[in-house]
């Protein structure tokens, strides 16, 4: 411990760092940041302001004095606020995009130096640029940009935050793959969208059914394609639930009663799919709004009807959020989301918190549709449709599946109302 020549405050630093007087490293790190992100006329510019504030209140000055060139994110910092990069998302996007520039957007659009955007459809309508572009034959490019652009990135369903799910952006993503692959399929066989024959059809489709079809689909509706004919739908299997109910509830019951089995998110999270079925990318854009309190309960907003929590689940769920970002993060984080992301004002990723449920046992699909199993055998289909977010088309027909009969329960309940 020294006492800093320049704070005068007693903390760890180094005894003759400031013409030979003792200097301690939260000052040593503030000067740093201050030179570094002085621009050409001598001044930090007042939109880097609020990223300089948060730089030099980290917790341990220490490491961003040791790690400072290190750091590709604040190498690209100085570089912007020395005027050798625009302050702009497109000077941004033209860089590859590795987790530094991503870190560092986030950083820049939590402290009011960047607009918000919608960073999943910004990566989407980008990619499919990129895909297009790639395509050499121009009724063909055509064709792809019509159906990328508006068909799938034009019409891609936004959550209640009015942005694009990260598991939305990959499904786009892997259409466009599918149509482009087809198209380039079409090419290699000699064939265009006029002239191409029931057999090359049929090959192609066969190896992926599912994904393949959507663009076939969208291409007969166009008017392409007029020689071939399209298989009928396929009657839709029942959904796989092969998770053991009686070792689910154990491992519901291990997750709320024991604080050492996992963190707080990761416990939370869990018993959310275990017992109300809840997707992972649902779970992660959880705010505290959500979060509704009264006479001694707590409910969560997961459906139209907020659900009473059982406890100890109440307690996990009225603890988050419960990490924050690491570094200059953590002071520009947005505090409503109950699961926080790594960049500042994010919330967290849905393959990242589904890797950390398979890491418990928590299979998302199978583990859900157990739930919804269990639900739909004890709860009529429009209250736990409600109450968990499900349509009522999905939770009628889960409660078919479960062989429970509330058409009955409907009636009885009708005529126990009659006067």
């Amino acid at each position: 411990m020294i006492d800093c020549s320049i704070c005068g405050q007693q903390a760890l630093g180094r005894r003759t760092t400031n013409h030979g007087r003792p200097r301690c490293f939260a000052c040593q790190a503030a000067q740093q940041i201050d030179a570094a992100l002085t621009g050409p006329d001598g001044m930090i510019r007042p939109e880097l302001k609020p990223v300089r504030d948060a730089l030099t209140e980290r917790e341990r000055p220490r490491s961003l004095l040791s790690n400072w060139h290190d750091l590709a994110s604040l190498r690209l910092l100085t570089s912007i606020a020395q005027g050798q990069v625009e302050l702009s998302h497109d000077a941004l996007d033209a860089r590859p995009q590795v987790f530094s520039v991503s870190y560092l957007r986030a950083l820049l659009v939590a402290a009011g130096a960047l607009p918000p955007r919608d960073e999943n459809a910004a990566r989407l309508h980008r990619y499919a640029a990129e895909v297009v572009a790639q395509v050499n034959d121009p009724e063909m490019r055509g064709v792809l940009t019509r159906y990328a652009r508006w068909h799938l990135v034009g019409r891609a369903q936004t959550d209640r935050h009015d942005r694009i799910a990260p598991n939305v952006a990959a499904r786009c993503r892997g259409d466009i793959d599918s149509a482009r692959a087809f198209l380039d399929y079409l090419i290699s066989g000699g064939c265009d969208l006029d002239d191409c024959p029931q057999a090359h059809l049929d090959a192609w489709i066969t190896t992926d059914r599912g994904r393949r079809l959507a663009f076939i689909r969208w291409l007969k509706r166009g008017g392409y394609l007029r020689r071939v004919w399209l298989p009928g739908p396929v009657p839709a299997k029942d959904p796989a639930h092969d998770v053991d109910p009686e070792e689910q509830l154990a491992l519901v019951r291990r997750l709320l009663h024991e604080p050492g089995s996992a963190s707080v998110e990761d416990r939370a999270a869990a018993c959310l799919i275990l017992l109300y079925a809840q997707p992972v990318a649902k779970i992660v854009r959880l705010t505290v709004e959500d979060i509704q309190m009264g006479d001694g309960e707590t409910f969560l907003r997961l459906g139209p009807e907020p659900v009473l929590l059982i406890p100890p689940l109440d307690e996990l769920v009225t603890a988050l959020p419960a990490a924050q970002p690491f570094g200059a993060a953590s002071k520009l984080a947005d505090s409503r989301w109950l699961f926080i992301g790594k960049n500042a004002g994010t919330h967290l990723h849905p393959a990242s918190l589904m890797r950390r449920m398979h890491r418990l046992g928590v299979t998302s699909r199978a583990s859900r549709n157990t739930a919804l199993l269990r639900l739909a055998s004890t709860t009529p289909p429009a209250v736990f449709a409600s109450l968990v977010g499900v349509s009522i088309g999905t939770a009628t027909r889960w409660g078919g599946l479960a062989g429970a009969s509330w058409s009955s329960y409907a009636a009885t309940r009708r005529s126990q109302a009659r006067p």
